[in-house]
């Protein structure tokens, strides 16, 4: 055979290769389903529609560009991955009453047995902290909440059995909360991503329980409470060039 025709031949090979890369990971502009990016309107409505159909059409991508999307709750569902490009950030919605639980823990992002499931991307979620902290006090001042101050507070993610689940190089900022609640996950992986929260005190950066395979590599953690907080029976944990505030290696604690 010719070099000529093994050169075509591997020219085919990569693009077939990459077309089958491409549909595998389908991507869904966030914008196409009516998100905005200004800053004022409330998405969770749009995010969550997004979310139910990515998901019950094969799984994808919902990807959010450049802007300031402003959201409540909302729950993942299996096989899609939420990316946030640089500059785009997810910023929480200020009142109480717009979030939801799994498993007794409020949080932005919510996931209740799924799989397959991802925060990826270069883009920040901001949990308006003491805003949110602020309305908890209010309400319960009035009257009107139910949960005890420190129970309502709510993390930016919280996914209760869960499985193949992987948060990879976000920016997670200023949680009411403890930033990231997993009970009950297999599978999980969380690389290359910095948690920023001194302001409000015994935030943890991560919760961990009843869990078996826990990866962490690569990221910073800058937290008032415990970077990684382990109960239970988790098992098969690794921990990697990660570090808190002090520069010093996060091992976790119990």
């Amino acid at each position: 055979m010719s070099k000529y025709k093994l050169y075509i031949i591997s020219v085919m090979l990569l693009f077939t290769l990459h077309l089958s890369a491409n549909e595998s990971a389908k991507e869904y502009k966030a914008s196409l389903f009516g998100v905005m990016s200004n800053g004022v309107t409330l998405n969770t409505g749009s995010i969550q529609y997004a979310i139910d159909f990515i998901s019950e059409n094969g799984g994808g991508n919902l990807t959010f560009y450049v802007g300031r999307y402003l959201t409540g709750s909302f729950h993942l569902k299996s096989n899609v991955t939420i990316e946030l490009k640089e500059g785009a950030v997810l910023v929480a919605f200020p009142s109480i009453y717009d979030y939801f639980e799994v498993n007794g823990t409020n949080a932005l992002i919510l996931g209740d047995s799924i799989d397959n499931v991802g925060i990826i991307g270069k883009g920040v979620i901001v949990g308006s902290g003491q805003d949110v902290l602020n309305s908890i006090k209010e309400q319960n001042q009035k009257g009107y909440l139910e949960q005890a101050e420190s129970k309502a507070k709510p993390a930016l993610i919280n996914l209760n059995e869960c499985s193949n689940v992987t948060i990879d190089g976000v920016i997670l900022r200023d949680a009411c909360g403890d930033f990231q609640v997993y009970t009950g996950c297999n599978n999980l992986k969380i690389n290359n991503i910095t948690v920023e929260n001194a302001s409000l005190p015994n935030s943890n950066g991560i919760v961990l329980s009843n869990s078996d395979g826990f990866t962490l590599s690569d990221s910073y953690l800058d937290v008032s409470g415990k970077e990684l907080l382990i109960h239970g029976s988790t098992k098969n944990i690794s921990i990697e060039n990660t570090i808190n505030a002090k520069g010093q290696k996060v091992k976790g604690s119990k």
